[in-house]
């Protein structure tokens, strides 16, 4: 009785962690193929919900997304630092750092501020919408 009660355990074990690991896989796939979209130029359009226009910044800011990075350029400073992406549309810009020359890019520091508390994004007709907590931040056509 022991031998089948133990037989019948470790069958249930075998199963749970041979779902557990396709379950895993399955995930990590599709979050894969969000991150793919990601990985490009992206050049700013819109910014708190006004389009941006030669007023604003010295040239067009972008921003380039890797895997696990990214840098661009504010419209005059570099920027760059790494790219946290928790899958189901939720990123994140960390370890940011910026170049500080001295712009005439009125808009700069705004654009530096709504990078830093992104917390997600949506991909819709090749352009990229980044959002915080309080809702819409800008958004970026394909560079």
């Amino acid at each position: 009785m022991k031998r089948i009660l133990l037989l019948l355990i470790a069958m249930v074990l075998v199963c749970s962690c041979k779902s557990t690991k396709e379950t895993t896989a399955t995930s990590a796939t599709s979050q894969d193929l969000v991150e793919k979209k990601l990985q490009q130029t992206w050049i700013l359009e819109n910014l708190n919900g006004k389009v941006i226009t030669d007023k604003d910044f010295s040239s067009a800011p972008k921003i380039v997304i890797t895997p696990s990075a990214f840098s661009g350029s504010t419209g005059c400073n570099a920027v760059k630092g790494n790219l946290v992406s928790k899958g189901d549309g939720k990123i994140q810009f960390s370890n940011f750092t910026a170049e500080t020359k001295k712009c005439d890019a009125k808009k700069e520091g705004e654009l530096v501020q709504l990078l830093k508390t992104t917390s997600g994004y949506s991909i819709k007709d090749n352009k990229l919408f980044l959002s915080n907590q309080f809702g819409l931040t800008m958004s970026f056509k394909k560079g």
